[in-house]
């Protein structure tokens, strides 16, 4: 078991650099970026509205726009990774539209129940009453809206 407990954080630090190290993208109005939380066991997600905002649910439920350096503090990240296509990333100003729209809102934030994936995935589908509250479901929501079908890393200055 302990075994096993090692090798997801020694996965996602190989990805990480195997990322780091492949092309790099931009992300477009209404991209959706995610970053690690927890060595790859948690991640974080939220949209990008242009200027380096990105839109977020934080832990206390409320919905704010953050600096890159805010949307991956308080975790493990080194990557911000953005919602592609092929090599190019993907994005929708209705997406972004969503996002500026609910920001200062409150949500009864739950760490398993009402997530940052479920409002990123509300901004997406424009239901923010939705159950897509796991990065698996919000990522098949993304390719479903947007068509991604990777996630490639922004080289955005973290520090």
């Amino acid at each position: 078991m302990p075994l096993r407990l090692l090798i997801k954080p020694l996965y996602n630090m190989a990805e990480s650099i195997y990322d780091s190290c492949r092309d790099y993208v931009e992300p477009e109005l209404g991209s959706v970026l995610y970053c690690d939380l927890a060595f790859g066991y948690m991640e974080h997600s939220g949209i990008y509205i242009g200027n380096n905002e990105i839109v977020q649910l934080n832990r206390s439920g409320v919905i704010e726009c953050v600096s890159p350096k805010k949307f991956v503090s308080g975790g493990s990240a080194c990557n911000i990774y953005v919602s592609c296509n092929s090599t190019e990333s993907v994005g929708s100003r209705a997406v972004a539209s969503r996002a500026v729209g609910m920001i200062g809102k409150i949500r009864g934030y739950n760490f398993i129940l009402d997530n940052c994936h479920q409002f990123t995935a509300g901004c997406l589908s424009g239901d923010f009453d939705n159950s897509k509250n796991f990065m698996w479901m919000m990522k098949q929501e993304s390719e479903e809206v947007l068509g991604s079908d990777n996630w490639r890393y922004w080289d955005v200055d973290l520090l």
